[in-house]
């Protein structure tokens, strides 16, 4: 087992610990429940309210990277969810709880890592991952964190 596991590409070995990685899960927004296709896809709806046009529309997407680039477009950067930004890491450790909590496969596959050290290693992601040399590794120690718990 490495002592260290990169993850960001998508042919790559460890791309199942990747928020765009092809699990569902459930989660209830705005009173109502909804099934989105990936993390990614219920973290970039949650930057709208549930009767916005546009959450639907994100939710519909099947590739997880064209909800984010969705998000980039100039309509998509208005008339967001006031709280949004200020709660965004929490709505992502949320999303990723919930995938492991509602998927057994993908419980065993973050398991299987056993005690490497998990770093979302994108060029493009400086907030919740590693960056090029820089960045926090948010969703790296989220993951360690929620594998340290099913480990127990």
């Amino acid at each position: 087992m490495p002592k260290e596991i990169r993850f960001c590409t998508p042919t790559g070995k460890y791309w199942f610990l990747s928020p765009l990685a092809d699990f569902s899960i459930k989660m209830n927004v705005d009173g109502v429940e909804y099934v989105f296709p990936t993390v990614e896809h219920y973290y970039q709806a949650m930057k709208f309210y549930a009767y916005d046009n546009r959450f639907h529309k994100i939710l519909q997407l099947k590739n997880p990277d064209d909800a984010r680039l969705l998000t980039k477009k100039p309509e998509y950067k208005t008339n967001r969810r006031t709280d949004f930004d200020k709660n965004k890491y929490d709505i992502m450790e949320r999303a990723l709880w919930a995938r492991y909590k509602q998927n057994p496969k993908a419980t065993e596959l973050l398991k299987s890592t056993g005690d490497a050290i998990l770093i979302k290693s994108c060029p493009v992601c400086y907030k919740c991952g590693f960056g090029i040399g820089s960045g926090t590794n948010r969703i790296g120690k989220i993951l360690m964190q929620i594998r340290s718990e099913f480990q127990k």
